[in-house]
């Protein structure tokens, strides 16, 4: 059959060896790609965009698992963040190997780059959702720690808790009396002035509160030692009331209603504002509408309290009251709270599929330049040709239609070694977008390279190497030596 043919063309290919890459992963057994050609792709076709985004990540796994490579970690993750948001569902058979090596790097990473790699960890969170499950556990392992953190990294940790809860649909499971354990003792451990830390916890308790029923007895108090405008800054304070309404609108706190309405009506005694006054009342009416008949218990003393406070009249406040009194208060649905670690524009765009591939425009190739970098002076060194083929091939991977193969644009422009084990997959996704012309002359110079007597073995072995990976995908080009 024609199809046997092909196969039997295949087989007795007899052209010079493409370059070879073993790629490592503890999680899974030792992959080899030839030229870039993963072994089980042999006669089929290759050079499609699935493939270009595999080749691109085990190009990034490979320098992320390698600690000698550090400074170039975070660029490797920036690439496979930037190329994960087209992927949305198709990133899941990859997770299980960007987890684990993401971990791996912070680790070998200076403490000053955690923040980095924790909010990454959160983007690819917001990318993959309930996908990222599976391989969740090791990333809760960062609140296990009892090592001393910057306030930049808790404030990340914190954000980060906020997107997993979000993509695991309110469900932590047993991982939440963990992450409940370290933001409170973020709290109970910030003794700084303006408390920053503190007051970004409190975002992260917010974003919980549907889940909190059961531990109010660890979260309230703490809570309410806050409500103390001595010793917590007013920024903080205000930022605790809403954490309290939060929590209140979404759990029962009745066994927790007096306390509150006591601290609340001291609070209110020395509020420095209309404007917090109005705060402190405004969690009265979220109060009113959970307890409904039992909060009439309360409202002499509050009664009482704001007229003392010169707050004679408050809209609000005056309508909720006149609804309890006629059976008609109806608890209002808990406002949702939206995380504020930066991935938030990529969880919104991914859910509304604009960064998906099949809605993205397939990106032009600049001919020109590929063009201009693809020449060769008539004299070169061997150090100019090394910096010939890397020239070459950057700018292959920064014109190539694949948005993966982009996405390591910005690193391999710096790491040669990305370059080399990129260069064949970025000539071939390049190659199908070239007029004729420029097909005839690239493989001119490439042939007039691999002629030229000073040519650095590890030059004539890439361009060989890549003559029999085209030849795989049937898309020939003539080298002569």
């Amino acid at each position: 059959s024609k199809k046997g043919a092909k196969r039997g063309k295949r087989g007795r290919h007899t052209g010079p060896p493409p370059n070879g890459m073993t790629v490592f992963s503890s999680e899974e057994p030792r992959e080899t790609l030839v030229g870039d050609i993963v072994i089980d792709a042999y006669g089929k076709q290759f050079s499609d965009d699935m493939y270009y985004i595999r080749v691109s990540i085990e190009a990034l796994l490979q320098i992320l698992n390698d600690p000698t490579e550090a400074p170039f970690h975070q660029q490797a993750v920036q690439a496979l963040i930037a190329m994960f948001g087209p992927l949305q569902n198709n990133c899941a058979p990859y997770l299980g190997r960007i987890v684990p090596a993401v971990l791996r790097a912070m680790g070998v990473a200076p403490p000053s780059q955690a923040s980095f790699y924790v909010e990454s960890l959160g983007r690819l969170v917001c990318i993959s959702q309930q996908l990222i499950r599976p391989f969740a556990e090791k990333i809760f392992d960062l609140y296990d720690s009892d090592a001393h953190a910057s306030d930049s990294l808790l404030c990340t940790l914190a954000g980060l808790v906020e997107v997993l809860f979000e993509a695991f649909s309110g469900d932590l499971g047993s991982h939440l009396p963990t992450v409940l354990s370290f933001l409170l003792s973020v709290i109970d451990r910030d003794t700084s002035e303006m408390r920053q830390v503190t007051d970004r916890t409190l975002h992260a308790l917010r974003i919980l509160s549907p889940s909190l029923e059961g531990y109010l007895f660890l979260v309230m108090p703490r809570l309410l030692s806050l409500l103390d405008l001595a010793t917590t800054p007013i920024n903080v304070t205000e930022s605790t009331l809403a954490c309290i309404s939060s929590i209140v609108s979404a759990v029962n706190c009745n066994s927790f209603a007096s306390r509150m309405v006591l601290k609340l009506v001291e609070l209110l005694k020395c509020s420095p504002t209309p404007q917090f006054q109005s705060a402190v009342v405004e969690v009265f009416c979220t109060l009113m509408e959970q307890l409904q008949d039992e909060f009439t218990l309360f409202m002499p003393m509050i009664s009482l309290t704001m007229k003392s406070r010169g707050i004679f009249n408050h809209e609000k406040y005056d309508g909720c009251t006149r609804l309890l009194f006629s059976g008609r208060l109806i608890p209002k649905d808990t406002l949702r709270v939206l995380p504020l670690l930066s991935g938030d524009a990529i969880r919104a765009n991914t859910r509304l599929g604009l960064t998906s591939s099949e809605s993205r425009p397939k990106p032009n190739v600049d001919a020109t330049a590929i063009r201009r970098a693809w020449t060769v002076s008539q004299s070169m060194s061997k150090g100019e040709w090394a910096g010939w083929l890397n020239g070459l091939t950057s700018e292959l991977v920064r014109q190539s239609p694949s948005a993966a193969l982009r996405a390591c644009s910005g690193l391999a422009s710096k790491y040669p070694k990305l370059c080399k084990e990129l260069f064949n997959a970025a000539f071939v996704s390049c190659w199908t977008e070239l007029p004729g012309q420029y097909q005839q002359e690239i493989v001119s110079s490439l042939q007039e390279v691999a002629s030229k007597p000073d040519v650095p073995p590890d030059v004539l072995q890439t361009i060989l190497g890549l003559a029999g990976y085209m030849e795989r995908d049937e898309k020939q080009i003539q080298i002569d030596l």
